[in-house]
């Protein structure tokens, strides 16, 4: 019963915020401040395990200071949680009704076409090593649509080379 109020929580926020003006997302802004110097700088190369699992690569990522294992895919345009996921960062306080962004219509890979949230995390680190701020992230309806690393995160870098024998993913930052 729980999950339904902050599933109707969260249908009334998308509701109310498309007639809000729409953020422009910002992307990765590779002047690191003193205190993110833990995380990689422009011009670094970062080897980043992954862990495969029927054929799946899967990363370990932190959104809004909340670990996640998600799926890299190249062939997503854009970064992916459920609702589900939403719902968690909500409760968690990872995720306000100020970040919620409007409605955005996206094609699947059936080809058809669906309409789902959008919202702003604030923070995406790749293996602690790599921080993105300010992602704008398409929220599913599907409370058991996997959780996708797509090209909003990785057109940040300049270049990924995959290495299947060691299971490694290797950044080259811009």
């Amino acid at each position: 019963m729980r999950n339904a109020y902050y599933i109707i929580f969260l249908l009334a926020i998308l509701f109310i915020s498309c007639g809000k003006e729409k953020r422009k997302p910002v992307y990765y802004d590779s002047e690191i401040t003193e205190e993110e110097s833990l995380y990689a700088q422009s011009g670094d190369e970062v080897v980043v395990p992954y862990r495969s699992e029927d054929g799946v690569k899967y990363v370990k990522v932190t959104v809004n200071g909340v670990d996640f294992d998600m799926i890299f895919d190249t062939g997503c345009s854009g970064t992916l949680i459920s609702v589900a996921e939403a719902n968690y960062l909500y409760q968690k306080g990872a995720l306000s009704e100020g970040d919620f962004i409007g409605v955005a219509k996206s094609q699947i890979a059936d080809g058809s076409i669906v309409e789902n949230m959008v919202v702003n995390l604030k923070e995406v680190v790749i293996d602690n090593r790599i921080s993105c701020s300010d992602v704008k992230a398409t929220v599913s309806g599907n409370v058991q649509a996997p959780l996708l690393l797509g090209n909003e995160v990785l057109d940040r870098v300049a270049t990924i080379t995959i290495d299947n024998t060691d299971q490694t993913l290797k950044f080259n930052l811009k």
